[in-house]
Order: C-alpha cells, then structure tokens, then sequence
C-alpha cells in the first residue's frame, strides 16, 4: 500500500493550486466600443458644423440688430427712414438683390406683410407708409420702443420668413 500512497503522492504533488482567472482588461476596447464612439464623434461634428453655419448665416442678423438697438437708443430724428434703411440691407443679404434693390414702397410693404410671420404689428407696417415721403418730424407721433422691437423682431426672424417667401415667389407663375 505504501506504493499506491507514494504513487498518489506524487501525482498530488504535481497539481498546482488553483487560481483566479486573469482579470479582464478594459483595454483594448470591443469593436463595438469603438464603433459607438466613432458615431458620437461624428454627430457630435455635425452639430458642431450645422452651428456654425447657421451662426454665419445669421451673421447678418446680429450686424442688423446691433445697428437697430444703437438706433433705439439714439435720439436721432431721421431713426424710422434709417430704421428702413436698415431693414432694406439686411433684406438684400437674403432675398436676390435684383428683387429688393428695384422695388418700389409699395412693393416694399408687401414684401414686409410677406415676410411678416406676425413681428410687425399693423401699427408698425402703417408707420412705413409712405415713408419716403414724410417729413423728419412723421415721427415724433410715434411709439419709437414699440416700432423698434417689433423691426428689430422682424429682423431676427427675417432668415426663416425669407425662405417661405422664396418659395411662394418661385410657385407664382411669371406674368410676362
């Protein structure tokens, strides 16, 4: 019997104790991971460009309302024909030039009650008419904050009111 014992012995004395796994790494990552990544890198790219080209876009807007707030705050006589005046350059940088440069006040206000999106008040759109016409002093009867902020609303959202306006102008059938 001492053989069979020496004989298990020996084979336990070969064993080896028994151990923990190795520990898994976090590193290298998954495909999966990388993947995942990859996807929030490139939206977060392109909300990062859709930022910034909506803020150039809107470059002109922001120039527009910082002249028209210096405006509001001035006590120029002359501030609703500037505030015009305003109004049809910040036009010109989103509606073809060939369109706004040529039209007439009339034409004007109904290019204003299009692009409207309900800023200007009829009290405002009344205020331009004929304002070529009107004397320096037209104004004084006025409510200078309340034609400001509804202009200087109307030229906030003038980007967006222009597209629809595009639009309805390219669906018009031409008149020759």
């Amino acid at each position: 019997m001492l053989t069979a014992n020496s004989a298990q012995s020996q084979l336990l004395q070969q064993l080896r104790d028994i151990h923990q796994p190795e520990a898994v790494n976090w590193w290298p990552l998954a495909t999966g991971w990388w993947i995942i990544m990859g996807l929030v890198v490139l939206i977060g790219l392109l909300l990062l460009i859709r930022f910034l080209l909506k803020r150039r876009h809107y470059r002109f807007v922001r120039f527009a309302s910082i002249e028209l707030h210096q405006l509001r705050k001035s006590d120029d006589p002359r501030w609703l024909a500037k505030s015009q005046n305003i109004m049809r350059r910040l036009s010109l940088c989103y509606v073809d030039e060939a369109l706004v440069g040529s039209m007439n006040q009339q034409q004007w206000m109904q290019f204003l009650q299009a692009t409207n999106g309900q800023q200007l008040s009829d009290e405002t759109l009344a205020v331009f008419v004929d304002l070529p016409y009107k004397p320096a002093t037209a104004s004084d009867d006025v409510d200078k904050d309340s034609v400001m902020r509804d202009i200087i609303n109307w030229a906030e959202q003038l980007p967006e009111e222009v597209k629809s306006y595009t639009q309805q102008r390219q669906e018009e059938p031409h008149h020759v």
